[in-house]
Parts: structure tokens; sequence; C-alpha cells
């Protein structure tokens, strides 16, 4: 399971539903995010739990290129907002960048 589907699977687990509201001004760079969400640049740690880096941006912006979507400064910020929260999150820190 990849880290986004991850981070939707705990979020359904939490409130007990599998609806959740997107605004649309967000729609883009949720689909971005969802699209490169097999970008993610870890590391295997020796207990056997896993450490996220965060996106590996060279992967991101071919993929999202490969998909024709627009990477402009409005989605990359948006990317590397929802990085970090996905990161701190599936690294177990609650607190965002």
């Amino acid at each position: 399971m990849g880290a986004p589907a991850q981070i939707v699977a705990q979020l359904n687990a939490a409130t007990g539903s599998q609806d959740f509201e997107i605004w649309p001004q967000n729609a883009d760079i949720l689909d971005a995010f969802l699209f490169v969400s097999t970008q993610w640049r870890a590391t295997a740690r020796a207990d056997g739990s896993i450490y996220w880096h965060g996106l590996d941006y060279a992967g991101v912006a071919a993929g999202l290129n490969g998909a024709n979507m627009k990477a402009d400064r409005l989605i990359w910020n948006g990317l590397r907002i929802m990085e970090a929260a996905a990161r701190n999150r599936l690294n177990g820190i609650m607190e965002t960048d």
C-alpha cells in the first residue's frame, strides 16, 4: 500500500467513514499528489520500520509531465505542503513543517 493510500486508510479508520470533502481549489493538487504517490523516497530501518524522506522531485516532475498535468508554482507549493504533512504523519509526527 502506497503512502497516500495509508493516509486515506487511517482517515477512514479514525472517522469511521470513507467520505471526506475536498475543497475545489485543492482538487488539482490532490489529483497531482495521488498521481505521483509512488514517488516517495524511503529507507528501511533495521527494526523493520520505514523512514519516509519525502517525494522524489525528479520522479514527480516526470510523472506530472507524463500525465500532461500542469506543474505550475501553485501545484508544486501544494504538493510540498501535502508532502510535509504526509511525511510527518507516516513517520509518526503529528506536527507539520
